[in-house]
């Protein structure tokens, strides 16, 4: 009974081995907006309980009546291949990403397939030798599910609930509404080449063009580095951050240039544009996503609202923990999703759960956005934002928000200028317009190499990535600026925090001092 009920519980364990992988990676916790326990972890061990106690009782069914017919060792083995399927996702998990790029050629299935055909003759002249067989890799996968289980524990699953809770606010400082302010607003992969130079036809984005018309617009900007988990430190902080290290929910180990070689600090310790701000008399606040805000700079902000990003297959979290059964049926159609070639089944799109997902999240973004760009008390709000970054959301020949379709990163840049029309009426419905200065930038361009050959890949985007996508646009509009200015010097956005600065402090008030600044920042 022992050997049986092991056997059950290794293919219920198997069944989620990319959850465990996950968070045996551990670095799961520290982008995670809720305690994996409670979200993720619990749902997934009453589910392996459940399969674990179901197969155990149909085989003691099958014992006890002597059943032995071919027919029930073809369902045991048809079975295995959801654990066996979920074993693939895994392992492509822990590969480096360069030694997967076979598995996109499309020769690939058909040649697995065509190797299949073996095994499946021997299974089916043979079938109660391939069920013993089966369970007997199972039964002896135990030692490699205890190291996974066990790292995955030490890995993510230590932390108390409360170290994912938000840090405590700054308090606000009294005094007159800021007679300047900034409103920095950063689209997550939008590239430069696709908005503004290199613009596909039939891409209409009016609101980037207005604003293009009345702000100091920088052709050739640079972004720190080519991803959110660096970048985004290097542009809140002002220096280039080489390495980062998630060391739990609320920390996040940098390395940057002024430290040594292999020297790492907290992200927290790191004097930021907000504490500055603040030293200047300014109420500061962050709306965004991916990096932990609240827990991160909570010290230096008034107001603070973010949303995790979407972690990989197995450790994915909802937008709002919903209740036990609800979070357990989530749980088994993300697995389903999960399964190589499932995307291929009619009405089984593995994406749509993302993408149901990211509107939510996008939703309540904007709206916590469009509420701080409107708060005169606010003199300095960052506002990172999950587009155009993919999956696309967005279908710009409908006008809405939908989770179906082929859609792609044109849609989301879109949505993107959509979304700073929206926020420019904000300001100006408000009355702020006028003395804000607006800066619309991105964390990285559009990462072509990353996302080619993706399930949601489309022509358009194919037809439009043959040309460098890595600049970013930098439209500075400076409070009461009317006038647009072009500024075609190659220079890095690492520069922006000493520019707001500069702006809050009443040192940089024209286009021409603008230019002053970037020129001489970059001399030194």
């Amino acid at each position: 009974m022992l050997r049986r009920v092991l056997i059950c519980l290794a293919f219920a364990t198997w069944c989620f081995l990319d959850t465990w992988v996950e968070y045996a990676e551990g670095s799961v916790d520290y982008f995670a907006r809720f305690d994996p326990v409670r979200t993720v972890v619990i749902p997934i061990l009453w589910i392996e309980v459940v399969i674990a106690l179901g197969m155990w009782g149909l085989w003691e069914l099958a014992r006890a009546k002597r059943l032995d017919a071919p027919i029930l060792h073809f369902v045991f083995l048809a079975a295995c291949l959801a654990p066996a399927g979920i074993f693939s996702v895994a392992l492509l998990r822990v590969l480096p990403f360069a030694s997967t790029a076979w598995i996109r050629h499309p020769l690939f299935w058909p040649v697995t397939l065509a190797l299949a055909v073996v095994p499946l003759a021997f299974i089916c002249r043979r079938p109660r030798t391939g069920s013993r067989l089966a369970g007997g890799i199972l039964l002896c996968s135990w030692p490699v599910l205890a190291l996974v289980l066990i790292q995955a524990v030490r890995g993510s699953l230590l932390f108390p609930s409360l170290s994912y809770a938000d840090g405590p606010l700054a308090a606000p400082l009294e005094g007159p509404a800021a007679r300047v302010r900034v409103v920095w607003i950063i689209f997550d992969e939008l590239s430069q080449t696709i908005t503004f130079e290199g613009r596909p036809p039939g891409l209409e984005l009016p609101n980037f063009d207005r604003l293009k018309r009345v702000s100091f617009y920088a052709s050739a900007a640079e972004s720190p580095a080519n991803a959110t988990t660096i970048s985004m430190p290097s542009l809140i902080v002002g220096k280039r951050v080489l390495e980062a290290i998630p060391r739990g929910p609320g920390e996040l180990r940098v390395r940057t240039e002024a430290s040594a070689a292999e020297s790492t600090v907290d992200w927290q310790s790191l004097p930021n544009v907000f504490d500055a701000s603040r030293q200047l008399g300014y109420n500061t606040a962050v709306v965004g996503w991916a990096l932990p805000y609240g827990r991160i700079l909570n010290r230096s902000l008034t107001k603070c609202y973010w949303t995790a990003g979407y972690l990989l297959a197995g450790a994915e979290e909802p937008s709002h923990p919903p209740p036990l059964l609800a979070a357990m049926a989530d749980r088994l159609r993300l697995q389903f999703a999960a399964l190589p070639l499932a995307g291929h089944l009619p009405g089984n799109f593995p994406g749509v759960y993302h993408r149901q997902q990211k509107i939510e999240r996008f939703s309540w973004l904007c709206d916590r956005a469009a509420e701080m760009v409107s708060d005169p008390t606010i003199g300095l709000v960052l506002i990172h934002l999950p587009v155009p970054h993919p999956p696309a959301i967005y279908s710009r020949s409908a006008g809405v928000l939908t989770a179906n379709g082929r859609i792609g990163y044109l849609d989301s840049v879109a949505l993107a200028d959509r979304t700073l029309g929206s926020l420019r009426q904000n300001l100006e419905q408000s009355g702020l317009w006028d003395r804000t200065a607006l800066l619309v930038s991105a964390d990285h361009g559009w990462r072509t190499s990353i996302w080619r050959g993706d399930a949601e890949w489309t022509n358009a985007e194919e037809s439009a990535s043959h040309q460098d996508t890595s600049g970013v646009p930098f439209l500075l509009k400076l409070p009461g600026q009317v006038s647009g200015m072009q500024y075609a010097r190659r220079f890095n956005t690492i520069l922006t925090r000493e520019l707001i600065l500069g702006i809050l402090s009443g040192n940089i008030d024209s286009p021409g001092a603008l230019t002053n600044a970037i020129s001489g920042a970059e001399t030194h």
